[in-house]
């Protein structure tokens, strides 16, 4: 008589059934997991059509025979939009009376179509172009202000009784902070109608006045104060608020210290008016150099630390509930102005953890994550390439 297999009975068949069920699992699958690799490949953006020149992007610094005013501009106009602007002309050539250049802005949906485009001769302000307050564009001619809308026209026009000295950008883009001629005033600014909202003196004190380089956030800016000659005197960071803002929750200004040892603490920007990115350097053989997030009660968080013999220049990105934020790093060359290399980082706050990297080249590359944390945009190559984030 036959033998009669029973798959439930025999130790062989349960595990030979698991199998299969696993198998059949793992099948039906597939075709949710190709999608979901599907939807986190990178798209790309072309920019050769829309001509931008070659050799924007090198790996070298320049150093040729005639060189032209060159640059690029790149970033977010809400989750689905791309502000970009580069030169046309060529940074470096053999002819020396090359065509003038032109600006060329360009606003992308992240499908790749073209929304709107516009173009200016280069000597035109150059690429004195920021991102403003409500998915604006700020393009900047000496004392002059111009306000563009989704469409690049101009939508408001304000005129400046000097010119500052710098115009910056902060990470929720609130307001337009401008450094007033003197050097002794922030002023922040915002549009439709173009019109000051506060003011920040910088000589309020003794440590104030000693701070050489200031940070802006939204109506707040942030120095590092040094009590000696040596970097590693300066372990105070002093964070200066508008009067506007003084009995408001966050109005108030705060510092954070260190005193047990000598550091260099030297603020980065403003996640929002309580989170301040802050490079810490300790003195010792190799002077290891770390970021931290510091807060107003004094606490600090440290975070991802940098690559060594790099150093993190600002802010790209950042959630609005500041959970998600990006970072930009550079590394210097052998020159004082020599950039020998240029990457990008995503940053969880939540343990400090990095979810995505990037490296551009040394040179005119640029780089931002959307308001909403969920893609990083780079542009380098050529080209805008659009990354999905985990």
């Amino acid at each position: 008589m036959g033998r009669v297999f029973h798959v439930g009975k025999s130790g062989t068949g349960r595990r030979l059934l698991r199998f299969l069920l696993v198998l059949c699992c793992v099948l039906a699958a597939l075709p949710a997991w190709a999608g979901k690799k599907q939807d986190f490949r990178p798209f790309v953006i072309p920019l050769k059509p829309y001509g931008i020149p070659k050799g924007l992007f090198s790996n070298v610094s320049f150093g040729c025979l005639h060189e032209h005013s060159a640059g690029t501009r790149m970033f977010w106009l809400g989750p689905d939009r791309i502000f970009v602007a580069f030169t046309t002309n060529s940074p470096c050539t053999f002819h020396p009376h090359e065509k003038s250049g032109q600006v060329r802005a360009i606003i992308f949906d992240t499908k790749g179509n073209a929304l709107a485009t516009h173009s200016w001769p280069v000597n035109a302000g150059d690429l004195n172009i920021f991102p403003g307050p409500g998915n604006t564009v700020i393009f900047r001619h000496d004392t002059r202000i111009d306000v563009l809308g989704p469409d690049l026209e101009t939508v408001e026009t304000g005129e400046l009784d000097q010119n500052p000295r710098g115009l910056w950008v902060t990470p929720h883009r609130e307001t337009i902070p401008l450094l007033t001629a003197d050097g002794r005033y922030f002023e922040f600014y915002q549009p439709d109608p173009l019109n000051q909202v506060a003011t920040i003196a910088l000589d309020q004190n003794t440590e104030a006045n000693a701070v050489k380089e200031w940070v802006p956030g939204d109506e707040r800016v942030a120095g590092s104060y040094c009590a000696g000659k040596s970097q590693y005197t300066c372990s105070k960071i002093i964070v200066l608020t508008s009067d506007a803002r003084f009995l408001s929750p966050d109005g108030e200004p705060w510092t954070f210290e260190e005193n047990d040892r000598p550091v260099s603490l030297k603020p980065i920007g403003f996640l929002d008016s309580r989170h301040l990115i802050v490079v810490r350097e300790e003195r010792g053989f190799f002077h290891t150099s770390k970021l931290l997030i510091v807060r107003p009660n004094g606490s600090a968080t440290p975070i991802a630390s940098t690559a060594a013999g790099s150093f993190a220049d600002r802010i790209v990105g950042v959630t609005q509930d500041t959970s998600r934020f990006a970072l930009e790093y550079l590394t210097p060359g052998n020159c004082d102005e020599c950039i020998a290399d240029r990457f990008f980082s995503v940053v969880d706050q939540d343990g400090g953890k990095t979810v995505f990297e990037a490296s551009g080249s040394p040179y005119f590359s640029d780089g931002g994550m959307s308001p909403d944390g969920k893609s990083f945009a780079l542009l380098d190559g050529s080209a805008i390439t659009i990354f999905p984030l985990p």
